[in-house]
């Protein structure tokens, strides 16, 4: 959001001319003690937006795929879904405007790691028979667990850069 050309102001208070540009991060129920949707809602509500872009981290299915991949989708977003924490959807039928999500796999499961690795090793077995032997060295416990890369911090603020571009040059109609 940081490096996102906000404009709305700009263009309602000076007339000046493109796309009416706005940001909010509505942060996570534990800090302001309500879902995303419902801030969403209510700002979408006053403000009267085209569409809106929501913006999340995801837990990656592979850890190939782990800071390295960006996921769209026209169908919105459900925050924290991917590691069990269901929150309320956020899409068209919860915002009443269309919602395009886009995440970026940041974490991993445990499970998914063990899994990945211990793959290669038995891929000789048929799939039954590895997802069966796979069942019994995944515990529990590692389903629950979630892992991220010592560089996270670095891989957050240039994949930031590289989602604020793209949303930049959208906007701006360039394209």
């Amino acid at each position: 959001m940081e490096q996102l050309n906000v404009t709305r102001h700009l263009v309602r208070t000076y007339g000046k001319k493109g796309r009416e540009v706005s940001a909010l991060a509505p942060g996570v129920m534990a800090q302001t003690g309500m879902e995303a949707v419902e801030i969403l809602r209510g700002t979408a509500e006053q403000t009267h937006p085209d569409v809106i872009l929501a913006v999340d981290a995801l837990a990656a299915c592979s850890i190939h795929r782990l800071n390295c991949t960006i996921q769209l989708a026209d169908t919105g977003i459900w925050p924290g879904s991917g590691v069990g924490n269901h929150r309320n959807a956020l899409n068209q039928e919860t915002l009443g405007v269309p919602v395009i999500g886009i995440g970026v796999p940041t974490v991993v499961g445990a499970g998914t790691i063990v899994h990945d690795a211990v793959a290669g090793v038995l891929e000789s077995l048929e799939e039954s028979e590895m997802d069966e032997f796979l069942g019994e060295v995944i515990s529990p416990a590692l389903e629950s667990l979630y892992v991220t890369t010592k560089e996270i911090d670095e891989m957050v603020r240039r994949l930031a850069g590289v989602l604020a571009a793209g949303m930049n040059q959208a906007f701006s109609g360039e394209m």
